[in-house]
This record gives structure tokens, sequence and C-alpha cells, in this order.
């Protein structure tokens, strides 16, 4: 790159970026549709490079290796209307988001104010009986249970403690938007949730680990990194005369889940650290200026999500990956299976405890 220019998100938070400067070595602009206005102060040159195409150079041995081809492929208004109505909708802002469910509203207002007693949250969660059973079963669990069962709710409440019952009803109200009635969509959403119930509990175990991140928050931050594809998937539920195939609306996932799950993540008020797991946790050459944040663990938890699976021939060297190296976790990247294998019961333990949908 060349020359200087200024990039504005869309909250009118500005950065610098320089080509003087090494420290911007890393994406003007990386959410499409751009959520990004960006100046040129000076001539300006710059180089696009796809994420697909880092991925790939990332996979070559040999970098004077001439083994691979490039080849562009651009969408026509024909191949996917789907996309093109849902990004209208999104600029129109009349697209429609799921919310959270009434009684999960009250509770997470009733948190915000600092005279809340055990009382009042309890009451709360007793009106809804599939919550209070919900956080009964998570309070037996085996990483919360104790010497003697939980019968009670109070007693549950005692044993996490408010700011784990707090996150364990988000982590609730997620759960529920992967319910679909369509049985077009019922086996899409059935395979979602277990890929975010594994990210979920991958984060959470490697939270443990790290010992520099809260494990409740981590779990919940996993679990939400692709609730924006529930968003689209119900669309196309809705839309289905814009449906056209399942190719197309991979597509449409592939370039819209990230505005997607930063705009619903936002509506929920769930703070910006969330907000950026939903639009950056899965960018893998992710490599912001700071240190390691939560965005970089479920980064790191999802590629070990996916590495028994298909996808893992897809993935990028781990030890190239900027939020690995900033995690500094006790295991290196060629360890990686060892720590899958060692790790198996407390996976195990919290995809039981999130059941299934």
């Amino acid at each position: 790159m060349r020359g200087e220019a200024i990039s504005r998100d869309g909250e009118g938070t500005e950065r610098t970026v320089q080509a003087e400067d090494d420290g911007n070595l890393q994406p003007v602009a990386h959410i499409r549709p751009s959520q990004y206005e960006v100046e040129a102060v000076s001539p300006v040159e710059y180089l696009e490079i796809s994420g697909e195409l880092l991925t790939e150079l990332s996979l070559i041995d040999d970098v004077d290796s001439d083994e691979m081809e490039v080849e562009i492929i651009e969408q026509s208004e024909e191949a996917n209307q789907l996309t093109i109505r849902l990004c209208m909708d999104i600029s129109s802002g009349s697209i429609s988001l799921p919310t959270m469910p009434d009684v999960v509203q009250k509770i997470q207002k009733l948190f915000a104010d600092d005279d809340y007693d055990m009382a009042q949250v309890s009451g709360l969660i007793q009106s809804d009986p599939a919550i209070s059973a919900k956080l009964l079963k998570t309070a037996n669990s085996a990483l919360y249970r104790g010497n003697a069962p939980i019968e009670t709710l109070q007693q549950a409440i005692v044993r996490m403690g408010m700011d784990v019952i707090r996150k364990q009803i988000m982590i609730y109200a997620a759960t529920e938007l992967f319910q679909s009635k369509s049985s077009g969509m019922q086996n899409r959403m059935q395979l979602l949730w277990k890929n975010c119930r594994k990210v979920s509990a991958f984060s959470r175990v490697l939270a443990a680990r790290s010992e520099r991140f809260d494990p409740e928050m981590a779990q919940m931050a996993g679990l939400l990194s692709d609730l924006g594809i529930v968003a689209i998937l119900n669309y196309a539920q809705e839309h289905s005369d814009l449906y056209g195939d399942d190719n197309a609306l991979d597509q449409t996932i592939h370039d819209l889940h990230a505005q997607i799950n930063g705009m619903l993540l936002y509506q929920w008020n769930l703070g910006e650290e969330i907000v950026t797991v939903g639009e950056e946790s899965r960018n893998w050459f992710r490599n912001h200026r700071d240190d390691a944040d939560l965005c970089d663990l479920v980064l790191v938890a999802r590629y070990h999500s996916l590495l028994g699976t298909s996808a893992k021939n897809s993935l990028p060297a781990l030890s190239k990956m900027p939020a690995f190296l900033k995690l500094q976790l006790e295991f290196s990247a060629q360890d990686s299976i060892s720590f899958i294998e060692e790790s198996q019961a407390e996976i195990a333990s919290v995809e039981d405890m999130l059941g299934a949908v």
C-alpha cells in the first residue's frame, strides 16, 4: 500500500491507515457489504485480497510455489436475488431481526438495576418454567455440580451466582432461536446448532486453560458467534420466492453473516466485545493491534471445532493465525490434537449442558 487514508466505521470511529506503519498491516475493511467509509488523505494504492485467498496462501509451504491458480468469480444479480434483497433491506433498515423473549428482556433489565435482590430474580425466572428447568439442569451439570443435587431455583442461584445466572439466561435465549417451524430449514438449523454448541464448548475450555477470560462469557460468546445465520435462514424461509437453491443460500450466508451478526448482537445490547465476536470470529487472519481479546479466543475455538470435520483441509496453519499467537496458550500449534483429546470430557460436559434443539 502507498499513501494515507482514514477509515470510519458505522458509528463514526476513525482509524488512520498509513503505508509506512507496520501496525496497519491489517484489513482497512473486511465486512461485506462494507460498513466502512474510507477517505484518502493523499494519493493511495491498495491491495484487495479475499479471505479465501489468504487461507489458500497460508496452506502453501513453498512461498515460490506456482501450483495455485486464482480464479475470480463475480456473482450476477440473477445468480442470487436473496443476497440482493437482503442487502437492500439492510440498507433501508427494514430487515426484521430476532428479538429476545419478553421474560429474558425483563430479567436483563432487572440485572441492570443495582438494587435487585435474589427474590426478584427468582420470581421473574420462575414465571418461565422452561428457563427454570434449564437453570436447574445447568446447576446440576458436571460443570457446577456440588456435593448434593440442586432441587430449587434459589439453590441454583446460590450455587452459580448472579453473574453466571445472567449469562446462562442469555445462552438460553439464544438456544430458543435455533428452533425452526419449517421442515426445509430444520436440518440446517440443527446442524448450525451443533456447530455453535461445539464452538461454545471449545471457547469455555480454552478460556479456562488461558486463565485470562471468564469461562461463562467465553461460552456465551461462542454460542452467539453465528446467531446472525439464524436470522438469514429465517429471512430465506420468509422469502421463499427468492430462495433459489442451497448454493445461493450458502453464498448469502457467506456474504452477509458477519454484518447480520453484528446488527443482531448490537440490537440485543450485549456490548462491543460480543458484537466484535459476531462480526470477526470467522476471519482467520484477524490481526488487531491490541492484546488477545474474546474474539481471538472464539476464533481459535472455532478452528479446533473444525479439525475433526471435512472442513479441516481448508483451514490455514494454526501457527500463522495472529489470534493463536496472541493467546499464548500452554500448548503449541503442533499439540492441538492432543489438546482436543485431553479436553473431550470437558467438551462433552458443556455440550450436554446446552442440550439439543
